[in-house]
């Protein structure tokens, strides 16, 4: 439960009170925002850059009362540069977004392209001669070169694993067949009290005596 402490945050709207009474809503960031966008310089399509504008800016319009819209306004202005935009990249991206009427003839086919800032341009042009439309596909990233860290078939395969008791012993057991296997026999022996068929339900059987 939150209790208001002059203002109250609800979803993305900061509601505060005001002196006379009355409410200003603002637009909320959780204190570990980052402010931290698609920035100018990285590898990504134009279109996809100029897309971190249109959401940011409609929150702005959408949520923010008179007095608190130009505040909020002027607080993305200075995130967009921090980001690497130029002012005419942010004044561009925050005006509001018209739709206009193509006539053009609709193409014949649809080529997807790895973006790259230099062939990807190049390339649609040459494709656009022909009414191919060009769509780019963003770069791999890192992790997806790189091996998993996990394995994927975890405790489905054979192997050597480790069962800690509350008194604070070990048992380490090794399995020909899969771990989870192996544990799931440990715990039935346990409930069915078996302590000759497992060395785990053994030591249980001698806590519960010693309890």
């Amino acid at each position: 439960m939150e209790i208001e402490d002059g203002q109250l945050p609800f979803l993305d709207i900061d509601i505060y009170r005001k002196t006379d009474g009355s409410l200003e809503l603002r637009a909320y960031r959780k204190p570990t925002h980052t402010n931290l966008y698609v920035h100018q310089n990285s590898q990504h399509y134009p279109a996809n850059k100029h897309s971190v504008f249109s959401p940011l800016v409609h929150r702005a319009t959408a949520l923010c009362d008179q007095e608190s819209l130009a505040p909020e306004l002027t607080f993305l202005t200075h995130d967009f540069k921090q980001n690497g935009y130029s002012h005419q990249q942010i004044e561009r991206g925050m005006k509001p977004a018209t739709r206009t009427t193509k006539t053009e003839d609709k193409p014949i086919s649809t080529g997807y392209l790895p973006y790259t800032q230099t062939a990807y341009g190049t390339i649609s042009r040459m494709l656009a001669k022909y009414n191919i439309k060009s769509v780019a596909i963003p770069p791999k990233k890192i992790s997806s070169y790189m091996p998993p860290t996990k394995n994927a078939a975890g405790l489905r395969t054979p192997g050597i694993y480790m069962i800690a008791c509350e008194c604070g012993k070990v048992y380490i057991g090794q399995s020909g067949r899969s771990v989870k296997f192996r544990i799931k026999e440990h715990e039935r022996h346990i409930r069915l009290a078996q302590p000759d068929k497992s060395a785990v339900a053994e030591h249980s059987f001698k806590q519960e005596q010693i309890i």
